[in-house]
C-alpha cells in the first residue's frame, strides 16, 4: 500500500506538472468515471534535479458537503485512516493556518518519517504541504495538495497532487509499483470514511 500515498513526500521539488494537471479538463471518459464515483487518476513521473519523482493528481467525487469533507482532511488525527500505510501522524507546531505535521508510513518491515510543512486556505478550501528539510526526514523530496470543491448541490469533487521521490532505495526497489499505484488513492480513502458503506484504505 502506499505510504507515500501520504501526501507524502510533498517535497520541494515539484509543484511542477501536477499545478497543470490539476488545471486540465476532464475527458468524457473521465466525467463518466467521477459522475459513477470511480477514482480517476492521472499518474505523473520525472526526474528533477536528480530526484526521480513519481506522482500526479487524482480526482473523485464524495457525497458530503464541502464543508464536511475540508473538516477531514484538516483533522491530524484523521490522517493514519486516510493516508495509505500511515501509522503516525502527530502534529508538532501549529501558528493559525500553518503547522507542521510528522508522519511515519510502515510498508512490510520498512519505515519511513518525515515532517511536513503544512498551509490551510479556508476560504479555498485546500491544504499544500511539503518536506520541512530543517527537521528530521526519510524521504528525499515532493511536495502537494488536497483541494474540495462544489458538485452539484450536497456533493464535492475532491483533487489530490503530489509528486515525490521516497529516497529509500529498499523501499523503492521492494515496492516501487506498490508506490507508484497507490500514491494517489488519498481521495479513495476520504470517499470511503465519508459515504457509509464505501470501502476505506
Amino acid at each position: 500500500m502506499t505510504w507515500l500515498g501520504l501526501a507524502c513526500a510533498m517535497f520541494g521539488l515539484a509543484a511542477l506538472d501536477v499545478r497543470a494537471q490539476e488545471g486540465a479538463e476532464f475527458t468524457a471518459a473521465e466525467r463518466r468515471s467521477l459522475r459513477g464515483g470511480e477514482l480517476v487518476r492521472r499518474q505523473s513521473q520525472r526526474v528533477e534535479g536528480g530526484a526521480r519523482l513519481i506522482g500526479g493528481t487524482s480526482f473523485i467525487r464524495v457525497r458530503a458537503p464541502v464543508e464536511r469533507v475540508f473538516e477531514e482532511i484538516t483533522d491530524t488525527s484523521a490522517y493514519p485512516r486516510l493516508i495509505p500505510a500511515v501509522v503516525e501522524a502527530r502534529l508538532v507546531e501549529e501558528h493559525g493556518d500553518r503547522r507542521v505535521v510528522y508522519l511515519r508510513h510502515e510498508l512490510s518491515l520498512v519505515s519511513v518519517g518525515y515532517h511536513v510543512d503544512v498551509r490551510i486556505d479556508r476560504a479555498a478550501h485546500s491544504v499544500r504541504f511539503e518536506l520541512d528539510p530543517t527537521r528530521p526526514h526519510d524521504v528525499r523530496a515532493g511536495r502537494g495538495f488536497l483541494s474540495v470543491s462544489r458538485y452539484r448541490r450536497t456533493d464535492s469533487i475532491v483533487t489530490w497532487g503530489v509528486m515525490a521521490d521516497p529516497g529509500n532505495a529498499v523501499l523503492t526497489s521492494l515496492f516501487g509499483g506498490v508506490i507508484q499505484d497507490w500514491i494517489l488513492r488519498v481521495p479513495w480513502c476520504l470517499r470511503g470514511r465519508l459515504e457509509p458503506g464505501q470501502q476505506g484504505c
